[in-house]
């Protein structure tokens, strides 16, 4: 190992630790790890993918170095039939050479390494556009590469349940523990719940849709009660997504 790939490791590892020992969003922790994976691997661009199991596509939940229209954060990965379809097979860490993907912006060779989150494949770790083939291809580096992998799912799992603890609602929900221990190989309920939160957010949504309903219904409300009740929540999705989308005048 060379001075300079020594330095590359130390850094690499201090960015780690403080991803996992700071509290930070989900987004901005992977953030951190598609930043260090380009300055990892010696390429020019990197991307987290989520998969969405509802809608059998993967969500773009995080890049770096890619500045196309047609791979946005926060929307679905649109590209032809056949790299889809590898994407959506792969399981191990794999090199695609080259694939027409219909967007100029996406540079090849890409390495494409899955994602397991208490043992279900949530997504992909990509990269892609080598500055230097050498480095790109040194297994040291590639092995490194793969060891991103728990770190990533060590800072999905920080992230889930932050935000399981803070939402007791779904914690005391009886129709989502149960569909989660249903599913749960081992028997952790609240494990699985964070898979499924991940893969499968309409699933968790709805569910608790009607834990509500029914924690309405127990409480004594009337149907009209609760009508306004569910009136009211899209009223405040209403000013909630109104507010996102305000933007801060310039001075």
């Amino acid at each position: 190992m060379t001075s300079s790939d020594l330095e590359t490791t130390l850094d690499i590892l201090e960015v780690l630790a403080e991803a996992l020992s700071i509290p930070r969003s989900l987004d901005e922790g992977l953030d951190k790890i598609v930043s260090i994976t380009c300055r990892l691997m010696e390429t020019e661009q990197a991307a987290f993918l989520l998969i969405d199991e509802q809608q059998q596509r993967f969500i773009i939940r995080s890049t770096c170095g890619i500045d196309s229209a047609n791979l946005q954060v926060g929307q679905p990965l649109v590209l032809p039939e056949r790299l889809l379809n590898i994407l959506w097979r792969l399981q191990n860490l794999h090199q695609i050479n080259w694939i027409e993907s219909g967007i100029d912006e996406l540079k090849f060779p890409i390495i494409a390494m899955p994602i397991h989150f208490r043992g279900t494949r949530i997504g992909h770790l990509l990269t892609g556009g080598s500055k230097d083939a050498s480095k790109t291809k040194s297994p040291l580096r590639r092995n490194m590469f793969a060891l991103l992998a728990p770190f990533v799912s060590l800072i999905i799992e920080n992230s889930k349940a932050a935000d399981l603890l803070a939402q007791r609602f779904a914690l005391s929900s009886r129709e989502l523990l149960k569909a989660a221990e249903q599913e749960a190989k081992d028997g952790d309920a609240a494990g699985q719940l964070m898979v499924q939160s991940i893969r499968n957010p309409i699933k968790v949504v709805r569910l608790l849709a009607e834990s509500f309903h029914r924690e309405l219904a127990t409480a004594g409300f009337s149907p009209g009660q609760i009508t306004v009740a569910a009136a009211h929540l899209l009223d405040c999705i209403v000013k909630s997504g109104g507010s996102a989308n305000e933007q801060p005048s310039g001075g």
